[in-house]
């Protein structure tokens, strides 16, 4: 913003504005050398001036939002720069792991400041105008500077704030929701991975091998922090998400094998499935608690049941979270991470001895991807079909699972292959998952019905009663979705969709 812009009258659309005392504060930023925080949206700070005392330590998590407001997550601790808060440190554990926290900026902020309140006399919120001076390493003059205007939104507060975005901008005011830590160093956005490996049609098998290991460790990442924030009772979505990264990125390192270090691959991909497990029991608790929860129009004594049984799930969940928070806090998943960011930077590729005359040749990193991807996805797709074909007409539960592992690998590869092959790759994996979602649904219900049945013979007469009519009704969800397997696999088994490979 102009330094020499002049702030307008807000009452113009801001009933009552009220002048607060101006403040003198100075923050110093931490981060990795590599700034592995700022690469997940995070900034890191100590800060001094709005109170009494040392100052304050600050986390500031993304929480998504667009156009001018930058919405963020904070969590405080109180204390002097010479400490870092051990809550911080252990949120950010994930992240950081092995290096070392040191400080990438020093800015010192005068802030002028505005109470905003309705018309009905309660606090709306409070504007800020900042001048900001970016101090030099040596901290004895000011490097650079810039000024910015911060509009922070009170809980709760009855007014919209575009027309006081509207009035800023009418004075001059560009909306930017640049971050101060951005903007003193020059960085590009918070959370900005840049455009990746693997991208292209002409790109090489080792490419695509970067790209999807870089991808796995970014979605896994992004939600560990999550989990961390309340690891008693870790959000929902994080442990899907997680999970859903950890299979995810096994998967992949199944399919891209044939091109990695066995020795590698093997040790990364069972810490994945130990990690996955773990996430996975939780995540069985939570989908379980989902049908439980549901509004069915019970009778009396079965909403009984179902409220009893949820709080042996929650308990239950307790006890998984327990567990997840001593693999997070261990030495085995923060090696598994450098292991990961380091493959992503520098794959482990296999050398490859050149091909024998009348021989084929093992696929290398080096090959075009556009060849070697169709070869991969075509061992997906045999190994779904062979799957589906020994298991019959009447496929059993523990059959039906293994098809449904083996569309989600298909779907995976197929994925994996879009950037470069397009909408064929696009259609198979969209088609894989029709399969998968349906056979997912299935092992859902019969997961709940072993659970309910479970509970029914050693729970209390009105948890049995609930339970056994929860379990028929889980059965008869699986005979509606035993019906509806054959008609997407028949679909994802015809031949256009796989004439690319």
């Amino acid at each position: 913003m102009d330094p020499a812009f002049e702030l307008p009258d807000l009452r113009a659309v801001v009933p009552t504005v009220v002048p607060l005392s101006d403040r003198h504060l100075r923050a110093e930023y931490f981060d990795t050398p590599h700034l592995g925080l700022w690469a997940r949206g995070i900034t890191f700070r100590h800060r001094t001036g709005e109170g009494a005392g040392a100052g304050a330590w600050t986390v500031k998590l993304p929480a998504g939002g667009t156009g001018p407001t930058l919405d963020r997550t904070e969590l405080t601790w109180s204390g002097s720069r010479g400490e870092m808060p051990s809550g911080a440190t252990a949120l950010l554990r994930g992240i950081v792991r092995h290096s070392p926290l040191r400080p990438i900026a020093e800015l010192d902020t005068t802030r002028r400041r505005l109470a905003l309140y309705d018309s009905a006399g309660t606090f709306f919120g409070e504007l800020d105008d900042d001048v900001v001076a970016v101090v030099d390493s040596s901290g004895s003059r000011p490097a650079a500077g810039f000024r910015q205007l911060e509009l922070e939104l009170a809980p709760g507060g009855g007014m919209s704030a575009v027309p006081v975005f509207r009035i800023l901008g009418r004075a001059g005011a560009v909306p930017d929701n640049r971050a101060k830590l951005a903007r003193a160093l020059g960085l590009a956005p918070a959370g900005s991975k840049g455009p990746g490996a693997g991208r292209r049609r002409r790109s090489s098998a080792g490419d695509v091998v970067r790209a999807r290991i870089t991808a796995g460790v970014d979605e896994l990442l992004d939600h560990d922090y999550r989990m961390r924030t309340d690891l008693a009772d870790p959000p929902v979505r994080s442990i899907h998400q997680a999970r859903v990264a950890a299979r995810r990125l096994r998967s992949d390192l199944k399919m891209l094998a044939p091109l990695l270090d066995p020795t590698w691959v093997g040790p990364v991909r069972d810490e994945l499935r130990g990690l996955g497990e773990v996430l996975g029991k939780i995540r069985d608790a939570d989908v379980l608690a989902d049908h439980l929860r549901a509004d069915s129009g019970d009778p009396s004594v079965v909403a009984l049941g179902r409220r009893e049984l949820l709080s042996i799930l929650e308990g239950r969940r307790r006890e998984d979270c327990l567990e997840l928070a001593a693999v997070l806090a261990g030495e085995r998943y923060l090696v598994l991470l450098d292991q990961l960011e380091a493959a992503a930077r520098l794959p482990p590729f296999v050398p490859r001895p050149p091909a024998r005359r009348g021989t084929g040749r093992a696929p290398s990193d080096v090959d075009r991807a556009a060849r070697v991807l169709p070869r991969m996805v075509r061992r997906r797709w045999r190994a779904l079909r062979r799957t589906v074909q020994s298991a019959g007409p009447h496929p059993t539960d523990r059959e039906l699972h293994r098809i449904r592992i083996r569309s989600k690998e298909l779907r995976y590869a197929a994925e994996t292959s879009i950037p470069v092959v397009g909408k064929p790759a696009r259609r198979l994996a969209a088609a894989a998952e029709q399969v998968q979602t349906v056979l997912g649904d299935h092992h859902d219900a019969v997961s709940a019905e072993a659970w309910l049945e479970a509970q029914a013979l050693g729970g209390t007469p009105v948890v049995a009663y609930a339970a056994g009519r929860l379990a028929a009704e889980q059965a008869r969800v699986q005979r509606k979705l035993r019906r509806r397997w054959r008609s997407a696999w028949r679909q994802l088994d015809e031949e256009r969709l796989r004439r690319w490979f």
